[in-house]
This record gives structure tokens, C-alpha cells and sequence, in this order.
């Protein structure tokens, strides 16, 4: 080791001594802890916050977890919330057994603070309110994230250099931010829709003259009341391309008159305008329909069709070139054969898995690249999808038309060569 690297280890011992040293300090002088005061920060993350985090350095190591909030976790009575983590604590501490040894004294005392705190929290201060799943991202100050969301994932912890995001990212890939548009001839309303919340972005207002046809005006005065019109829809297809690039928005809905509509999608720029999956024609001030059921009807459809063409495509594709059935699909995994992968929401099989070297099985044999016991887990296909995802394999998830799977066993795969079920 170069001297310049022994000086550089020696500082960020000295620096997570002090860390520690200033959380022990406030641990004592301050309640509720530090891990606490995360709750105050926004309940969901976007997606550049997520690479915000994957960017930053950590002195530390990182502690993410994913709690799924069920009805036996939230008796506050039993502190069934802190049991589970507990029991999540106690296997991942002996999986990462060998980063932990290795890492330096005052970074380990610091992951032993981090994890109290997790504990303390979840037994002691936090309370559910209309959420599905808890996920807590902690590394010493640097990082104290708190997140509540209105869907379910799977109970996890991971103790690793950064934070474990792919569960999450993969919550949000189904979970698709939705610009709302309510277009008026005077008047465009900018809301973004996400996880149930409706939150207002933006709105723009001007002065439209009334542009209906009327033989007794000069056809100069009409152009005129048009260009006022058109200068509006602009300003608004501006403002629905901004927000498009600051990654506010996944997919459009537009509401408001059809002839305003169509002038307005004039003006769209071609990669919005490719994001629109809902129309609802009619005035937005006249229309007393909740929005809510409106969106959650657009986004519905959306994936409805987005299921249908993923399984169709199917058909296009050679026999040779598709896996069929859980066993298949494994085998074609295990080989990193997968072009994409389509399964039913509802698949559950137990199974076997190395999460160091990516191996799924159905039986509880060794891992063939470390001689490791596999582990057991509850549901192999939520594994499976995870692996994919890390592999940048396109992933359809079907949970409205899972009957056209049927002839695939609820399961099928587009490979790069032909594999053979076990």
C-alpha cells in the first residue's frame, strides 16, 4: 500500500470516528434520533433522486431495508415491525460476515449504531398511515432516508458499500408518474399523478377571445382570435416538454375539449406526444367525474395493452427462441440467455438461490460457482425478476391478462438460444 493510500485509509478512520462520536452524542441529547427526523422528508422518491443517491460516495457502509406492512406487523402491541427486522438483521449479518471483518473498527461500531436506530425506530416511534411498505435507507449521517409507499414489496435488508435500490426502481417501473393535463381555451391545469396523490404542478393562464365561427366577423378578426388560441396551446406544449425533461412525468393524460385536444397535440413535441395514453374529450370545468378514477381508468388501459402486445409478440418470435415454464425459464437465467421476460403477477413458486452469483433453482442443491448451500427463499420469480432487471432484461409484469399465458405455465422468456427444461 502506497503511503498516499495509508493517509487517505488513516482520514476516513479519523473522520468516521468523529461521525460516531457526534451520533452517540446526539443519541443522548436528542430524541426522537436522527433516523427519525427522515419521516419528514417527502414519502416517495423520484427517479433522480434515486441516481443521486447511487452517485454519492458513503464513508460508511450502507443499511437498506424494505419492510412490507401487513396487518401482523403493525400491532404496535406485539412490535411485530422490530421482530421482523430483527430476524432480517440476523441472517444478513451472517451472509455479509466477510465485508464486515473486513472493514475498520470505527466503521463497524458505526453499522452496529446504524442498525440500533433502525430497531428503535420501528419499535418504538413509527407508526403506519395508509402504507403498504417501508423502506429505510441509512448510512451514519450522510444518509437518513425514510420512505412509505401504497404498495407492496418483499421483506428485505442488505448491508452493502451502497444503497440497494433495485426493488425500488422496480416499484416505480410499475408504478408510472402520470403528467394530467386539463386543457382550456383560456386556461391549462398541470397535475402529476402518482401512487394515489394528485399534486399540482403548474398552470397557465391567458386571455382567449371566443373563436367560434361567425359569418358576421371579418375573417381577419377570426385569425386573430385563432392566433390567440394557438399561442396558448403553445405555451402549454412548451411547459408539458419541460416538465417531460425534468423526468416529472412517465406518461400524459389529457382532458379538455376535442377540437382544443387536437390543436394542442399540433404543438407537442414528437417524445411527448408519444407518451399520451388517455384522452378524455369534454370541458374539464363542466366535467364533474372524479380524476382520480379517470387516471387509475387511463393507466388501466395502458397496461392492459401493454400486456397484450408483450404477449403477442411471442408469436412472432421462432419456438426455439421462446422458454416456456418455470423450469425453462430457470435454466435460460442461470445462463444469461434472457432477452426479455413475461410472467403472470400472480406466480409464486418456492425455490433456491446464490445471490452472489445469480443461480436459481427449484431444488436445494450448491451453488455451481462457489460450492455455497443455495438459500432458501419464499418465492423464486420475485428473485428471478430482480436478476433480470440487474441484467437490463425488458421485464413485463402481467396482472390483468394473465389467462393468455396459460399455454406458457404463467411464465415465458425470448431467448438468445434454445434451452431445455429440468
Amino acid at each position: 500500500m502506497s503511503d498516499q493510500q495509508a493517509i487517505q485509509d488513516r482520514e476516513k478512520q479519523i473522520a468516521t470516528l468523529r461521525e460516531l462520536r457526534k451520533s452517540r452524542h446526539e443519541e443522548r441529547a436528542e430524541r426522537p434520533p436522527r433516523l427519525l427526523r427522515g419521516l419528514d422528508a417527502p414519502t416517495v422518491i423520484s427517479k433522480e433522486e434515486i441516481k443521486g443517491l447511487l452517485k454519492a460516495e458513503y464513508q460508511n457502509l450502507v443499511v437498506s431495508l424494505y419492510l412490507q406492512l401487513g396487518p401482523e406487523k403493525v400491532a404496535p402491541t406485539q412490535k411485530a415491525l422490530a421482530r421482523s427486522f430483527h430476524s432480517l438483521q440476523t441472517r444478513e449479518l451472517e451472509r455479509r460476515k466477510d465485508l464486515i471483518e473486513g472493514t475498520p473498527k470505527a466503521q463497524k461500531e458505526m453499522l452496529t449504531h446504524d442498525l440500533k436506530e433502525i430497531e428503535e425506530l420501528l419499535a418504538q416511534y413509527y407508526v403506519p398511515h395508509d402504507s403498504h411498505t417501508l423502506i429505510i435507507f441509512k448510512s451514519a449521517g450522510e444518509l437518513n432516508r425514510v420512505i412509505q409507499l401504497p404498495v407492496h414489496a418483499t421483506d428485505r435488508l442488505t448491508i452493502d458499500p451502497d444503497p440497494y435500490i433495485v426493488p425500488l426502481e422496480m416499484i416505480l417501473e410499475e408504478n408510472e408518474r402520470v403528467l394530467f393535463l386539463e386543457i382550456e381555451k383560456q386556461e391549462s391545469r398541470f397535475q402529476i399523478y402518482h401512487f394515489g396523490q394528485r399534486q399540482e404542478q403548474d398552470r397557465i393562464q391567458s386571455f382567449v377571445p371566443s373563436d367560434r365561427v361567425d359569418d358576421s366577423i371579418p375573417g381577419r378578426a377570426q385569425r386573430h382570435r385563432l392566433t390567440h388560441l394557438e399561442r396558448h396551446l403553445k405555451a402549454t406544449a412548451q411547459q408539458a416538454y419541460h416538465l417531460y425533461n425534468d423526468s416529472s412525468f412517465d406518461v400524459l393524460v389529457l382532458m379538455g375539449e376535442e377540437r382544443v385536444m387536437h390543436l394542442l397535440e399540433e404543438f407537442l413535441h414528437a417524445t411527448v406526444k408519444a407518451q399520451i395514453i388517455g384522452r378524455i374529450y369534454g370541458s374539464p370545468d363542466a366535467d364533474p367525474r372524479d380524476r382520480k378514477s379517470l387516471i387509475e381508468n387511463a393507466l388501466r388501459d395502458h397496461k392492459a395493452d401493454r400486456e397484450i402486445k408483450a404477449i403477442a409478440d411471442l408469436k412472432e418470435h421462432n419456438p426455439s427462441e421462446i422458454a416456456r415454464s418455470l423450469g425453462s425459464v430457470v435454466n435460460a437465467c442461470n445462463l444469461f440467455l434472457v432477452r426479455k421476460l413475461i410472467v403472470s403477477g400472480g406466480f409464486h413458486h418456492q425455490g433456491f438461490i446464490c445471490k452472489e452469483h445469480h443461480y436459481l433453482s427449484l431444488e436445494p442443491t450448491d451453488c455451481p460457482f462457489c460450492g455455497k448451500k443455495l438459500v432458501s427463499v419464499e418465492n423464486l420469480v420475485d428473485e428471478m425478476i430482480e436478476i433480470a432487471r440487474l441484467h437490463a432484461v425488458e421485464v413485463t409484469i402481467v396482472s390483468h391478462h394473465w389467462e393468455l399465458l396459460t399455454e406458457y405455465e404463467g411464465i415465458a422468456a425470448v431467448v438468445y438460444a434454445p434451452v431445455t427444461a429440468t
